[in-house]
């Protein structure tokens, strides 16, 4: 049994997105966590057309790129139906992300190519130091994004009574020529195989700014499929 994936929708009616920023915090991490295990902590863009998408966030694994920075790192590739995972590009790049810290997570379209693809930069804002690190580039046939998912991910032995993990996240906002606008509705999901009292959750800590979380090893409250933005309270602000 494993905690595997939660994950959150970000659904927006927006067309023509060329970027996408969501903040992350990590509060709860294992003290003694397996060299061999995953988590990745991630923001995908799912582009237009030609199945084609890329996810990018901090991951703690065994991935050779990262297992002389204490398994941390910072993933950032995708795919399509013209290229196999990593094809459309990947980048492992050490990173040594920490707990209780807030970053910025930042996909956006720089330009196109010398053969016409258009190139997409993933990178991390530290709220803390204002710097931002940027991780090279995918390319795609899209030129826009149709819609966005978070998700915190576990695997290679994770299970369910495994040290709890917690991550929070914050202010998503999607950018277009008509501007900048949040998602008009958040989703739960999970695909996981673990039942309470070490369950997956998520649910919404505020609606202003807009705020949610994910845990592992908890008891599961949010069901799959239910919407936890906007909520009744905060729909005359939507």
């Amino acid at each position: 049994m494993e905690p595997k994936s939660s994950y959150t929708y970000l659904e927006s009616k927006v067309t023509d997105i060329y970027a996408y920023d969501v903040d992350v915090h990590i509060t709860d991490f294992p003290a003694s966590a397996d060299r061999k295990w995953l988590y990745f902590f991630s923001l995908q863009v799912n582009f237009t057309h030609h199945d084609e998408w890329a996810h990018g966030g901090f991951q703690w694994s065994g991935t050779p790129e990262f297992q002389d920075n204490n398994n941390k790192g910072v993933n950032w590739g995708g795919k399509s139906d013209w290229e196999e995972h990593g094809g459309v590009g990947v980048n492992n790049t050490p990173f040594s992300w920490e707990c209780d810290r807030w970053y910025r997570y930042r996909v956006w379209r720089v330009d196109e190519d010398s053969e016409g693809y258009h190139r997409w930069l993933f990178a991390v804002m530290d709220y803390a130091t204002n710097v931002e690190h940027r991780f090279g580039m995918v390319r795609t046939k899209s030129q826009s994004i149709a819609s966005a998912v978070v998700f915190s991910e576990t695997g290679y032995g994770v299970q369910c009574d495994s040290p709890t993990t917690r991550v929070e996240w914050r202010s998503p906002c999607l950018h277009s020529p008509s501007g900048q606008s949040t998602p008009h509705r958040i989703v739960a999901n999970y695909n996981g195989t673990c039942a309470n009292p070490n369950n997956t959750n998520q649910g919404l800590l505020s609606s202003s700014p807009i705020s949610w979380f994910h845990e592992t090893n908890t008891k599961r409250i949010i069901n799959p499929n239910v919407c936890i933005w906007p909520t009744s309270s905060s729909l005359t602000n939507v």
